[in-house]
């Protein structure tokens, strides 16, 4: 869906809702455009911050990103993840994905090589164990990359309100916070100029 429609909102209803927290463990959120911004190796990025988040301490981590020269310590680092997440029914967010890379793609995909030919399947699905009921949300302004990530089948396009009611209301619970009276005059008349303004999106 277009910025602003909501995606990163919903993901974080879902990730923090009880039924959710009582259903996955551990939960992880990743979110992609501060990886990207940053201009380190996307890659090597998303593992040390997703092992930081499982409670690895940075020295762990450095110890194995260096233990692997040959690969700079991506295959390493996907091992490590592999066996945090190994038995266990994780919940995954990548928030706001915004570079297509077969590194990330098909992540609902199955099947583990051995470990000797880790060095040979540098790609993120090999990662996320699939026997426990591990999941993954994908959110991104880009249909293909989820596309590509979860498959079509698993997607989720949200869309602008179209009739614009819904951004007026949640214009109205803000006014009406700030103190102004929902019915005052001003307002009313400037109504569709705010709608229009809005475009749908909240």
């Amino acid at each position: 869906g277009m910025g602003g429609v909501g995606k990163t909102v919903l993901a974080q209803m879902v990730f923090n809702s009880p039924q959710v927290r009582r259903r996955f463990f551990p939960r992880l959120w990743v979110c992609m455009s501060q990886t990207v911004k940053r201009g380190r190796d996307v890659r090597r990025e998303m593992l040390e911050r997703m092992l930081m988040a499982l409670g690895v301490e940075d020295e762990a981590i450095t110890s194995i990103s260096e233990a692997g020269a040959g690969s700079g310590g991506l295959a390493e680092l996907m091992f490590a993840l592999h066996l945090q997440l190994m038995n266990k029914r994780y919940l995954i967010v990548f928030d706001d994905v915004w570079n297509i890379d077969e590194w990330y793609e098909g992540l609902m995909s199955s099947g583990l090589p051995d470990e000797g030919l880790w060095a040979g399947h540098l790609r993120l699905d090999r990662v996320l164990p699939k026997d426990c009921g591990g999941s993954v949300i994908v959110t991104s302004r880009l249909e293909e990359v989820a596309v590509k990530m979860v498959g079509k089948e698993n997607m989720c396009r949200i869309e602008p309100d179209k009739d614009g009611e819904f951004c007026w209301n949640i214009f109205m619970d803000s006014v009406t916070e700030g103190g102004l009276a929902d019915d005052h005059p001003t307002l009313r008349s400037m109504k569709t100029e705010i709608v229009d303004r809005c475009g749908g999106l909240p």
